[in-house]
């Protein structure tokens, strides 16, 4: 059931790519994409090093011990959604889609953590879990937002 799970996450991110794609600035897209990708997999293996969680059920348990569907695919495809929506809104608006786009994928790993072995939780929470995705929304989004500003001509 757990493959069926991340293949399922996998399968509708890849799907998505092609939808915030077509949306310009592509480039501000694809940028955002990668950072969040990076950005989560960087604190993710951290986490998992010190072990606050694990993953039991990950592809690709031989290589990596992170869970490389989330942090690289799930994470960033809805991290371009979330700039996509914020891209023309004021600090408050930012902020709250930040929460909202949170709420759910907390909603889902919290499930996951009482439902599945995906997640293990030992020394973390889904609070935690809540904190990180909202400041790494939006720092991904302040590093976005900076690139425009300093990137113009």
């Amino acid at each position: 059931m757990e493959y069926m799970i991340l293949w399922f996450f996998f399968v509708v991110s890849l799907i998505s790519i092609f939808f915030w794609i077509r949306k310009q600035p592509i480039k501000d897209w694809i940028i955002v994409f990668f950072l969040k990708a990076f950005l989560s997999g960087f604190v993710d293996s951290f986490i998992v090093a010190y072990k606050l969680l694990e993953y039991p059920v990950r592809p690709l348990p031989e290589v990596f011990q992170i869970q490389i569907s989330f942090d690289l695919m799930v994470f960033p495809s809805l991290c371009v959604f979330y700039n996509q929506t914020s891209y023309n809104s004021g600090f408050k608006g930012i902020l709250l889609q930040a929460i909202l786009y949170s709420l759910p994928m907390s909603a889902i790993e919290y499930w996951g953590v009482k439902n599945t072995r995906l997640i293990v939780y030992h020394h973390w929470n889904i609070g935690m879990t809540f904190l990180f995705l909202v400041i790494t929304f939006l720092m991904v989004r302040g590093i976005i937002a900076l690139i425009r500003k300093y990137s113009k001509p």
